[in-house]
């Protein structure tokens, strides 16, 4: 009997060190020079294309608005759907969610934010339906006095998706003035 409860005891002693081992494995970043090459490459390549198909200079990388997106998805790791971009100060930022987990997203958020291109009249200088939130992403890709980016993602925890956003220097989406002009 007493072997019995001793190899319980251990079995149950295993299992509480093996999910400790597992939540310090995951507040572990993934360094990011193994990330950061494809993020980096894909998201300027999708950023860059849509500027280019509107007339405004490409993007550059800037590792300090890496950093800042890393900081900002490191603080919503454990609750992503939390994640509201941040609409005040130099830097502007786009977030994008997916329940996916290791999602491969850079081009593909790009592209889904440029897909808002639909949703914004040129002539009027609005979005189509009067709601701003509708093309704003757009916007901020395309913002021809932005010139630097810096992107970041992250798995979630507990396998709840993939957490992406990008920040631009300076900011896009001010008020009456027009994206596709440099300011």
């Amino acid at each position: 009997m007493v072997d019995i409860r001793l190899n319980i005891w251990k079995t149950q002693r295993m299992k509480r060190l093996l999910k400790i081992l597992v939540m310090v494995i995951s507040l572990i970043n993934v360094p990011s020079c193994l990330l950061a090459e494809n993020t980096r490459n894909s998201s300027l390549e999708g950023h860059n294309i849509a500027r280019a198909d509107v007339g405004v200079k490409p993007l550059q990388w800037d590792k300090y608005l890496e950093s800042l997106a890393r900081k900002f998805v490191n603080k919503y790791i454990a609750n992503c759907r939390m994640a509201i971009p941040r609409l005040e100060g130099i830097n502007g930022q786009n977030v994008a969610y997916t329940l996916k987990v290791n999602a491969t997203m850079a081009s593909a958020v790009a592209k889904a934010w440029v897909s808002q291109k639909e949703n914004y009249d040129s002539k009027s200088n609005k979005c189509i339906n009067g709601h701003p939130l509708s093309c704003r992403c757009y916007l901020q890709v395309v913002w021809g006095a932005t010139t630097h980016l810096g992107c970041a993602k992250v798995n979630c925890h507990n396998k709840k998706g993939t957490l992406f956003t990008c920040y631009y220097y300076p900011s896009g989406n001010i008020e009456g003035e027009r994206p596709y002009t440099l300011h």
